[in-house]
């Protein structure tokens, strides 16, 4: 069984069950508890695995999206925040132990267990791709090495790369570069930044946000937006590792606002620095390629993205191999929770479904210089996991929760009214704008 990501970063180390005492070193959160607690950890340690699991490569494209989302960007990322912070609590409410595929076959059965990872599954995938595509666009912005090759010829050359890394028969360091990679990704925005303020000056209000966006432009940010949440599927293993699990919802709702605070400030104050030179689908391609500056910011970005792949490989040869016939024991889902350490399964059955895998994110990522749009598309995608399924597993749920049956019937009501209307809301958000970005990638496709 293996831990899940984000869609954009690894929370390798969240996922434990509330029933195992004493817990291991390898089941708690990123930031966990100090020494000699073993009953679980605090509530700082839960806001901040949540953090974690959300945070990712996507916050690049953020000013971009920003910028394409004109005026209706801030509320629409207010409105977004709250809305994968409620999906979290409608999660807790269920009031189920597990893991979120174990509610998800409760509510839905097997059907819905397939649907959950099958979405995960190609998202992960377009991750990979994602992760690919910015070390090979950093790595052929270098005026030393754009000179040598083009882009697809060095997505390609990341692929190989790659291949000793996805290779390898232990994970054991995971959380070890997940951790190296969020400090490269501040690091980087930091540099950005400084860039910015250095070459621009002060930030200014871009006249782009006091102007309606176009329908595209909308569904790029929200695109975007929604692929930097997606936390959904931390929080119930959050909950069982918390020593006070009442305090989830809290959790949940501190760290939603604390995302929603940085995406804010990433978004709009790179917007406010670059609006005038145009605000690069990858933010760092904004500082000067030829500066002493972008050298290093560039192949350190590069390097952690590359380094970030076997972080998103654990669970994408998880689902994949589920696919594959097991002869030994049944499959389990590859987001249930696990007290031991992730030895991927048996090496050599899966090291060529490794090497495949890796060959088609490598042909996917040569095929597309758009990380905005890519992006934006996963964030679709993601919606399926973070914004459709909550609802209508909730509304599943209503009758059989000790909790529910104790609320008044107009409370009940309401409830499942809101559901129903938050279902069809994250349908809206998964067809919609994926329908209009997969226009613009065919476009720019043809042309």
């Amino acid at each position: 069984r293996h831990r899940p990501l984000s869609s954009c970063t690894c929370c390798w180390d969240v996922a434990s069950s509330a029933r195992m005492a004493p817990r291991s070193p390898l089941a708690a959160p990123l930031l966990g508890a100090s020494e000699g607690q073993l009953s679980g950890i605090g509530f700082t340690a839960a806001v901040l695995s949540l953090v974690k699991g959300c945070i990712g490569a996507g916050v690049m494209a953020l000013p971009w999206a920003t910028i394409q989302g004109g005026a209706a960007s801030a509320p629409a990322l207010i409105l977004l925040g709250a809305w994968n912070g409620y999906t979290g609590w409608l999660l807790l409410d269920c009031d189920a132990p597990g893991s979120y595929s174990d509610l998800v076959r409760l509510a839905l059965g097997r059907g819905g267990v397939v649907l959950l990872e099958g979405s995960l599954l190609v998202v992960l995938f377009g991750v990979c791709v994602s992760f690919q595509v910015q070390a090979a666009t950093l790595l052929s912005s270098l005026p030393s090495l754009g000179r040598l090759a083009s882009h697809d010829v060095y997505a390609l050359i990341t692929g190989a790369a790659l291949l000793p890394l996805v290779l390898q028969r232990s994970f054991s360091g995971i959380a070890a570069i997940s951790i190296a990679a969020l400090a490269v990704l501040c690091l980087g925005l930091t540099a950005v930044g400084l860039w910015g303020l250095w070459a621009e000056g002060a930030p200014t209000l871009p006249p782009q946000l006091l102007e309606p966006p176009t329908a595209h432009g909308f569904a790029d940010f929200l695109g975007v937006a929604a692929f930097s949440f997606g936390g959904q599927v931390f929080v119930l293993p959050v909950r069982d590792a918390m020593a006070r699990p009442r305090l989830a919802a809290t959790a949940v709702g501190v760290s939603t606002a604390a995302i929603l605070a940085v995406y804010a400030a990433v978004g709009a104050g790179g917007a406010s620095l670059f609006w005038r030179a145009g605000v690069k689908q990858l933010v760092l391609l904004n500082i000067e390629p030829g500066s002493p500056c972008a050298s290093l910011v560039y192949s350190c970005s590069a390097a952690v993205a590359l380094l970030s792949v076997p972080l998103v490989f654990v669970p994408l040869v998880g689902i994949a191999s589920g696919l594959l016939p097991a002869p030994s024991e049944p499959r389990l889902s590859a987001l249930a929770p696990s007290p031991q350490p992730q030895p991927m399964q048996p090496w050599r059955r899966e090291a060529p479904l490794r090497a495949l895998l890796l060959l088609l994110t490598s042909a996917a990522a040569a095929a597309t210089r758009d990380f905005g749009l890519l992006t934006g598309i996963l964030g679709c995608l993601a919606n399926l996991s973070a914004l459709l399924l909550p609802p209508l597993i909730h509304l599943r749920l209503r009758g059989r929760r000790p909790a529910s049956a104790a609320r008044p019937a107009a409370v009940r009501t309401a409830l499942a009214a809101t559901d129903a209307l938050l279902l069809l809301a994250g349908f809206a958000s998964c067809a919609g704008p994926a329908l209009l970005i997969v226009q613009q990638l065919a476009r720019r496709a043809g042309e």
